[in-house]
Parts: structure tokens; sequence; C-alpha cells
């Protein structure tokens, strides 16, 4: 077995994939988002690459490959390794796949994942979120999202989860009372019924019939949007004409955050030495 450190550029990229012969259905919405990450400057090389069987077969490696070979230039430094039994193959992608929350060795997950919802809605595909993207994000949130935990940590399946969490956090963001929020927000988790005010309990009789879905992330961050309004307190029905709203105003508020364009030449070294600490998991071993 023999492993070094080539430079690929997309040519060598397309020529490789000639040699894929066994790998898992490819997933384009992985390879857009693998691009995306490289065309943002935001590669660094680890000890994930490329890997041939010693029949030439390409083990490991097709989802980098491909999202290279779509590329227009460029040239990315990856471990390659030729030589591997053809058994190595059943070992590949079985460990724990790791977060953003991981990458970014951040304590607090459900903050991370506050930022990743953000981050996924602005750039309409989850797959092309990356952990660098997530630094601006979480820097603009943290003191309102901290605020909100802090008052209430308790963890609700749904009334904790992130669409709820971001609405109260633009909520805040957009001059409401704070205290309001935190305790309409806490109401719902704890299931305070009578401490929430009319609006939060139509929303909570919503779910508890089974109206609205939590899994529907643009309904469930419109309605808390209402709930959390104090102008709305006293509504007895929450109504969403156009759910996809609320995903507006999230990109309203928080598009500029978001790195979604390539990044200049000029800008990808100062880019890379900082991110060298929080990169390491972005190209992982599930992108096969």
């Amino acid at each position: 077995m023999k492993t070094e450190i080539i430079n690929v550029t997309p040519a060598m990229a397309a020529e490789w994939l000639s040699r894929n012969t066994s790998n898992r259905t490819l997933r384009r919405t992985t390879v857009e988002g693998l691009k995306a990450a490289f065309k943002r400057g935001e590669y660094v090389a680890t000890h994930q690459g490329i890997a041939f069987s010693t029949t030439g077969v390409l083990l490991d490696g097709q989802h980098r490959l491909t999202a290279i070979s779509e590329l227009r230039d460029g040239s990315f430094p990856m471990l390659v390794t030729h030589g591997l039994s053809d058994e190595a193959f059943k070992a590949m992608d079985i460990g724990v796949k790791r977060t953003a929350a991981d990458a970014l060795r951040s304590e607090d997950r459900r903050l991370v994942e506050t930022a990743r919802l953000i981050a996924a809605i602005c750039v309409h595909n989850k797959s092309s979120v990356t952990p660098t993207m997530l630094i601006p994000i979480i820097e603009h949130i943290k003191r309102h999202h901290d605020a909100l935990l802090a008052f209430c940590p308790t963890a609700a399946r749904t009334w904790s989860s992130a669409p709820v969490r971001l609405a109260a956090v633009i909520s805040m963001k957009n001059g409401v009372d704070i205290d309001y929020v935190r305790s309409v927000y806490r109401a719902l988790v704890m299931s305070h019924f009578d401490a929430m005010p009319p609006v939060a309990q139509s929303l909570y009789r919503s779910h508890v019939d089974g109206r609205i879905r939590a899994s529907d992330t643009a309904d469930m961050l419109g309605r808390c949007l209402i709930a959390f309004s104090p102008e709305k307190a006293k509504l007895t029905k929450v109504q969403i004409k156009d759910s996809t709203a609320s995903f507006s105003q999230v990109r309203v508020i928080f598009g500029w955050t978001v790195q979604t364009e390539e990044v200049p030449e000029k800008k990808k070294a100062a880019r890379g030495g900082a991110a060298k600490g929080t990169l390491q998991a972005d190209f992982r071993t599930d992108y096969c």
C-alpha cells in the first residue's frame, strides 16, 4: 500500500472517476455542497482522501472527485492511497459522522443547530452548508440565543426545536421585548398552558390536535413568529397564508452573514490560515 499527496485537478478527477465501478449511488446534493465549499475556498487537506484497490478500482472519494471534476479549474492537494485490498471497501464509512458542532468544537449544539438552519434557508441547500459558513451566523445570534436558553435551558421535542428557537431569536433581534419572548418560549417548552398568551395557547392546541406538524419548518417558524409578537398576543387562531414568507424574512435578516459566492483568489490564503482549526471535518469519510 502506498499513500502520497497529489494535487488533484478537474481533468485528473474525471479520469479517476472512470475507475469508479463499485461505489454507492452518487448523491447530487452532496456533490453540489462540496462544489460550493471548494468555490468558497474552504477546502483544507486532511487525512481523508482518495483510495484505489490493488486492481485500480476507486474505493473511496467519488463525491470529492465528482465535485472537482465539475469545476472549471483549480488544484486540490489530497492524500491518495493505492494498493488497498478490495475487502477494505467494507470497512469504509462505518464510523460516527462528525457534526458541525463537532467540527466547530462547540459545546452548545443547539446554537450550532440554529445557525445551521439559518444557513440552510439562506443557501436553499443544506448539503452546501459547512462549519466555516456557520461562524459569522453564530456570532450574530449568540447573544440572543444564549439569553433564551439561560432563561429556559429545558429541552422539549417540539417547542425547543430549532425553528421555534430561531423564531424567538428573530423576534428579539427585531426589537420585541426580550422578557416577553423568553416567557412565551418557556411556557411552551414547559407546557405551562395557563402562562401562555391566547395566541400561544392556540398554537399549542393546534400541535396537540395534529393540525400542525413540527417537521414543517417553514410553517412552524411562521406560526412561532406570530406567537412571539406581543401585538398578536390576544389572537385565538394562528393562520398562515404563505409559509415561505418566514424563510424570506430569515434571508433578509441573515443573508448578509452567509457566504454563498465564490471567494476571490486573493482572499483564499487569508481565510485558509484562519479556518484550519475548524475545517478538518468538512470533507468527511461519508462522502465516498
